[in-house]
């Protein structure tokens, strides 16, 4: 999935002097759509890729509206809305523009400011259909780092609302949090803030002096530091340690599911599961962190291909949260252990997929004794584990397509305990 792209992008880097200078409809033409017809939209058909799109915000002068330079339709509606500046035009203190579009119409979950070389990414994290002010990734194509990886998931097979919302949610988080933890923890001659240290002081069972002052405020930052330093001293070693056990048996380690991925079957499972593949083949190789893949993304473009050609495609489900049936968005999420295809939300799962390891194999939310007849003979039915109860070795994400009846069977069940739940 990433060569197109990159053919794409040696192309749109060639262009630049030829384009430089030339305006926004020069920048459309030879560096735009190419990247567009590179993520497997339709360029040539105007339903779908919607240039000058009237987006119901306010009227300008003579009566017009404003209008933005793309709108990406899918099934019917819009869902991304494209701003796009001149080659070379700074794109700072645009995005107020683009945030207008992105909310006047709710169908959109993706908003992309871009001059051709850069692109901003933006959703809504926060209130529904309420653009976020920051992006949640920036792509440069002329730099060493271009973000082909993430600009990869935004391609027409494998688009998805709810996934985009997940994936800038983590980033957006992440960042925070690491800006926050590292501004506070990794001090040298700077003090500690006032606001950790209280914290720190009023967790259950550590400060019982009574009242926090701001005297002993003062006299505990030197302690808390000083605790920091030996706490990060006593996780460096033990990295180490692991390292180097590596380097001298190479092992693949499945950690723990997060447990915000795991509703109250999936505990279930885990508890009722006999088989460990932490060190086996059928673990995923994963000592490069979350990475998610041309294989991986694969699989969900086919997955999602099956799903729209289905009768569950116009279907509702029950939403505990809105108290009522919502329609069905299909999303991925990628993780160290797995990589998880859902309804909505992570934990309405249909399928787990590994097919980063030496043995691959699909991990799909269905009965074991249904799952196992709708499998064809041809393909091996692996042991159950705390990540799925039943499990099929694959060969290749094409296999995908021979075991559509199981993922149908997974729809299907997905549905179904949520209606329980209306009940």
């Amino acid at each position: 999935m990433y060569e197109k792209l990159t053919i794409a992008v040696d192309n749109i880097l060639n262009r630049i002097d030829s384009v430089k200078g030339r305006g926004e409809e020069a920048t459309k033409q030879a560096m735009i759509l190419p990247m567009l017809e590179a993520l497997g939209y339709d360029i040539w058909n105007p339903t779908e890729v919607y240039p000058e799109y009237e987006a119901d915000v306010a009227i300008k002068k003579a009566g017009q509206k404003e209008k933005v330079d793309y709108a990406i339709v899918l099934g019917g509606k819009p869902r991304i809305f494209i701003e796009v500046k001149a080659l070379g035009e700074p794109l700072d203190g645009h995005h107020g523009q683009l945030k207008r579009y992105f909310m006047s119409t709710t169908s959109v979950s993706l908003g992309i400011l871009t001059n051709g070389l850069e692109y901003r990414f933006f959703t809504d994290t926060g209130e529904p259909n309420i653009q976020d002010d920051e992006a949640f990734h920036i792509a440069k194509l002329d730099s060493v780092e271009q973000g082909l990886d993430v600009m990869a998931r935004f391609q027409r097979d494998v688009f998805s609302a709810e996934a985009i919302r997940e994936y800038a949610t983590e980033l957006k988080y992440t960042s925070k949090i690491i800006n926050f933890l590292r501004k506070e923890i990794d001090v040298q001659d700077e003090d500690l803030s006032d606001e950790f240290v209280n914290w720190i002081l009023k967790s259950p069972g550590i400060y019982e002096g009574g009242r926090v002052t701001a005297k002993i405020l003062e006299r505990f930052k030197p302690i808390t530091k000083t605790a920091l330093q030996r706490v990060t001293k006593e996780i460096v070693r033990r990295v180490l340690r692991e390292i180097d056990h590596k380097v001298e048996r190479p092992v693949s380690v499945m950690p723990e599911p997060l447990q915000d991925e795991f509703d109250e079957e999936t505990d279930a499972a885990i508890e009722n599961s006999s088989t460990d593949i932490s060190n086996s083949d059928e673990a995923p190789i994963r000592n490069r962190g979350i990475l998610t893949t041309d294989e991986e993304l694969e699989c969900f473009a086919i997955v999602k291909r099956i799903f729209e050609n289905s009768i569950f495609a116009t279907q509702l489900i029950y939403s505990s949260g809105d108290r009522k049936n919502v329609p069905i968005e299909i999303a991925y999420k990628d993780t160290t252990a797995y990589f998880g295809i859902y309804f909505n939300k992570p934990s309405w799962w249909n399928m787990r997929i590994s097919v980063d390891s030496k043995i691959k194999w699909i991990g799909f939310d269905v009965d074991p004794e249904l799952g196992k007849q709708l499998t064809p003979d041809r393909f091996e039915i692996l042991a159950p584990t705390a990540y799925a109860q039943f499990r099929v070795q694959i060969e290749s994400p094409q296999d995908l397509l021979t075991l559509s009846e199981v993922v149908h069977a997974c729809f299907e069940k997905t549905i179904k305990d949520r209606e329980k739940l209306a009940d």
